[in-house]
């Protein structure tokens, strides 16, 4: 068979491995920062959506919400009184590093009789010299390729060279006992006025049926013959949110939102001059983290945004007790855990 890695024999000579080689890259030259390339960012106040929500709006929001819920009473949302609505936006900032991992090994496949690329044809380039195109950015892939010039032929240690190994369906005797007959080849009968008799099984011949896994030869095909040397890029993605209410995070990364900046480079820079300084400081951290986390792969790509998500608080009141809501993303989305009617006529909750 051919294999995809050095021989056994060869294997420290033939390739580097991932210690000879500097994955990392030089940092690039110092970038204009954010006000210099997008211009100065606008005002909180300005930013969002729901500027100019008004009660009804707010209520509209709250009515379709209780409408995805089949056991939520409508009368809240439709007869409270609004008390008060606060209006903001929560920051979301995103840092993606797309990186590449390389390692090697000795693997196998079945050799179909053609040329193979060997030691003799030059010696075995080491893993980060090998050149492979990424897929799609910031997507997580995996591809297997042959590293040049490592390539043999030797008997398979599994099956010595034979290409067959013994059946385990039928530990190599080309046929299994039959359970229909117990083994015993014959099947009992019932007869008149409660006699019996033994007819012989219909399913096997003396009490063990034909391997169908092996066709009654005792030998399967060696599947131990096959493997490759791996390529796997990896996007870590990290983020930060800036969230003044008491809204859940996970619900901020789910809506859309205003893209106030976004930047794609080999290498990014930590966003300096956003108006929201801990928004620089996330931006910073997460950077500085990303150029030292992944020590075993090489950096293609970064990218990094902040996106603005619009957020409006309702308190209201509803048979003089106080509540709230939260209505936010460019959906419209609703967030309101202390919502009074949860449960409707009919149904009880267990």
């Amino acid at each position: 068979m051919e294999t995809s890695a050095p021989a056994r024999d060869q294997a420290d000579s033939t390739a580097g491995s991932d210690e000879d080689v500097d994955i990392g890259e030089a940092c690039p030259s110092p970038r204009s920062s954010y006000d210099e390339t997008q211009g100065q960012p606008p005002e909180r106040d300005s930013l969002s959506e729901h500027e100019g929500i008004t009660e009804e709006e707010a209520r509209e929001a709250l009515v379709q919400y209780v409408a995805n819920h089949c056991c939520y009473g409508k009368s809240p949302a439709q007869d409270l009184t609004f008390t008060d609505i606060k209006r903001s936006c929560a920051f979301h900032y995103i840092l993606e590093t797309f990186g590449e991992a390389r390692n090697t090994a000795l693997v196998s496949v079945p050799y179909d009789g053609k040329p193979i690329d060997g030691p003799n044809n030059g010696p075995a380039p080491r893993p980060w010299d090998i050149k492979a195109e990424p897929p799609t950015m910031f997507q997580k892939a995996k591809h297997s390729l042959e590293v040049p010039h490592t390539a043999s032929v030797k008997l398979c240690d599994y099956c010595s060279g034979s290409g067959k190994v013994q059946c385990s369906w039928c530990s190599g005797r080309g046929s299994k006992p039959c359970h229909a007959c117990n083994q015993t080849g014959r099947v009992r009968e019932s007869g008149a006025n409660g006699s019996y008799y033994y007819r012989s099984c219909y399913y096997c011949k003396g009490g063990r049926t034909e391997c169908t896994w092996c066709n009654q030869t005792g030998k399967q095909r060696c599947l131990v013959c096959e493997g490759t040397g791996k390529l796997k890029w990896r996007n870590h993605v990290e983020d930060y949110i800036l969230n003044g209410t008491s809204l859940p995070d996970k619900k901020i990364r789910k809506v859309a939102g205003h893209e106030a900046f976004k930047e794609e480079h080999p290498r990014v820079w930590p966003i300096n001059h956003f108006h929201e300084e801990e928004i620089n400081t996330a931006s910073r951290d997460l950077v500085q983290k990303h150029s030292t986390a992944f020590p075993d792969e090489k950096i293609l790509m970064q990218r990094h945004q902040v996106r603005i998500i619009p957020v409006a608080e309702a308190s209201y009141d509803w048979k003089a007790k106080d509540y709230n809501f939260i209505v936010y993303g460019l959906e419209s989305k609703v967030y309101a855990p202390d919502y009074p009617q949860k449960c409707c006529c009919g149904c009880s909750i267990l």
